[in-house]
């Protein structure tokens, strides 16, 4: 079962959902697709009405593990919760949802770390003092690093406050406070290491199943941006492993079934794995699991919704020494005003891009996505956009 909405559901998932015949709950996002579709001579969609596709949601809920749903957007956390009769899915929802019940549930794992939960008005008027540097400051509800900030001095705090109140007013009209709550805060101490982003789910007896391990590049030490991630061979044989055991280990804890979920965390040069955050029901957001099919030629949602695991040996065959990446073209802060965007000279900048996709960079904080093929030894490109700011690519 598949959930789509806003902000975005790519046309590789809206083919899968109709070659497959999964149900899709009828709402507007659904029916404008379908009708767009419909137009188009594309194959429909299985359209569930509301209180079907909840009566589907909860089936077996008594019993054994929950049936799999799949969401491409958070936006639809707080139509599951509120519809759902399902104690078990939507109780884990919850345990993802929110970073410092994340955390506090972990807590037999990392005992000796830091956070602190607080309101927008008590971090306003938190001391400075009180703070344990370096730390991160971020939304208790939130994605895509919207208002994550690196404190690692009073300068710092100052400007990451003044950001917050001047960026909160967006959120709220870019995303509901399911997804990004402007009034619920956590601060934490900073997680050194390679960070990484692991689309994954744990199957009926609670099992991880790894689909993709990305590594999150930045520009510099004090980049916080979600602009370049990549895979690759190397990529996965190097962590595929421990990652998974990694996972088993936090599912223990944390009790989920039949649940895909985005991590991003974090290993410390001595392999010790620290979560940054979980996101509930999807894998990478505005569908961006998709570079896993453009890098291996599997559907990471399919994998979840068939029960099956990727056949690495498979996948990996025939593409050593090639990274495939997912580049978000995220505005620059204090953006100025863009009339257009030109994606074909960015594009030229690279060895090989397997898609582009294009976003209404008037209504979201970015101008869309990039997907690339690029050798290991090329590496410059890539160093290249990290950096950019890509106002030169704009009008």
């Amino acid at each position: 079962m598949i959930i789509f909405d806003e902000p975005y559901v790519s046309p590789e998932l809206q083919e899968y959902a109709a070659a497959r015949r999964e149900p899709v709950l009828d709402n507007a996002v659904a029916r404008d697709l379908s009708r767009a579709r419909a137009l188009s001579g594309a194959a429909p969609l299985n359209l569930v009405a509301e209180a079907d596709f909840a009566a589907l949601c909860r089936a077996d809920a008594a019993g054994g593990a929950p049936p799999r749903i799949y969401t491409c957007s958070e936006n639809s956390l707080a139509w599951v919760s509120a519809h759902v009769d399902n104690p078990q899915l939507v109780g884990s929802i919850e345990k993802l949802k929110n970073k410092a019940l994340t955390r506090e549930l972990l807590r037999p794992l990392y005992d000796d770390y830091f956070y602190r939960r607080l309101s927008l008005d008590a971090l306003r008027h938190l001391p400075f003092e009180e703070l344990r540097l370096p730390c991160v400051v971020k939304p208790a509800v939130g994605f895509f690093s919207l208002g994550v900030r690196i404190v690692r001095d009073r300068a710092d705090w100052l400007a990451a406050l003044a950001a917050i109140e001047q960026e909160a007013v967006h959120w709220r009209d870019q995303y509901p406070d399911s997804v990004v709550d402007s009034e619920d805060w956590l601060i934490e101490e900073y997680i050194d290491g390679d960070e990484f982003a692991v689309d994954v789910y744990f199957d009926e007896q609670g099992q991880a199943v790894i689909c993709n391990v990305l590594r999150h590049e930045f520009a510099s030490a004090s980049d916080v941006s979600d602009r370049l991630y990549y895979t690759g061979a190397l990529v996965v044989r190097a962590h595929l492993a421990e990652f998974e055991g990694w996972f088993n280990r936090v599912n223990a804890l944390l009790g989920l079934r039949n649940f895909p979920t985005h991590v991003e965390l974090r290993r410390d040069a001595h392999g010790r794995i620290r979560p940054i955050e979980f996101n509930a029901l999807r894998f990478a957001g505005w569908c961006c699991t998709d570079v896993t099919l453009f890098a291996w030629g599997f559907h990471t949602y399919g994998c979840f919704l068939e029960g099956r695991r990727p056949d690495w040996d498979k996948a990996l065959a025939g593409r050593e020494g090639k990274l495939y990446t997912l580049i978000v073209l995220n505005k620059p802060e204090n953006c100025p005003p863009v009339r257009s965007f030109d994606y074909d000279a960015l594009s030229q900048g690279f060895a090989r891009v397997l898609h582009v996709r294009k976003s209404d960079f008037t209504r979201y904080g970015l101008f869309g996505f990039l997907f690339t093929e690029t050798p290991e030894n090329a590496r410059q490109e890539l160093d290249r956009i990290a950096s950019s700011d890509l106002l030169e690519f704009t009008r």
